[in-house]
């Protein structure tokens, strides 16, 4: 039965601002910024197991053993996230998860001043790009910037950033699929 989105959305800012405000305390922005990417990847595990969402509603699963399930599987996730998640499970909000970690993005910028840009290149950014990047999404965003760098093999080059919901896709790969798209309607369209 779908809850309340207002009491849901409560829930969440309640779960996501003690996570951050306690992992600010016990391990400051690192610890911040750890739990963000292992919430990402949270999210991931939950979306593509069924049976994890499938125990997380059964009926059969005590609060207790929810718990225990959600400490098991994310054993070697940071231990505040780990205890969390355990809570939420314990007390029939893990499918809330999505706005938990939603929440938990915003606060980060909210509490801390600080954004977050995900950066995806081919390669290994050199220090010369980096401080390019964060001085322009500094001036953009008008917080402190921390550059979160992933190595996509895939990409033929070119960069992919994203922050607060915006995307800038700027990568060959992109590039190529929109020519290949506007050749493609040329051709199909076209009066050749």
């Amino acid at each position: 039965m779908p809850g309340n989105r207002r009491v849901e959305q409560a829930e969440a800012e309640l779960y996501a601002s003690t996570l951050i405000d306690t992992l600010m305390a016990d391990g400051g922005l690192d610890a911040v910024l750890r739990v963000r990417s292992e919430l990402d990847v949270i999210l991931l595990y939950d979306r593509s197991h069924v049976e994890l969402s499938d125990a997380m509603n059964d009926p059969e699963y005590s609060p207790h053993d929810r718990a225990e399930l959600i400490k098991k599987v994310f054993a070697a996730c940071h231990p505040l996230l780990v205890s969390t998640l355990g809570v939420a499970a314990e007390r029939g909000d893990f499918d809330i998860l999505p706005r938990i970690a939603n929440t938990f993005e915003g606060l980060i910028t909210e509490k801390l001043d600080v954004t977050v840009v995900d950066v995806t290149t081919h390669v290994a950014l050199d220090d010369h790009l980096r401080e390019v990047i964060k001085n322009k999404a500094a001036a953009d965003f008008g917080t402190k910037i921390v550059l979160n760098e992933t190595i996509d093999q895939h990409l033929l080059g070119g960069i992919i950033m994203s922050a607060n919901g915006k995307r800038i896709d700027a990568s060959v790969n992109t590039l190529l699929d929109t020519a290949r798209n506007a050749l493609k309607e040329t051709t199909d369209g076209g009066e050749c």
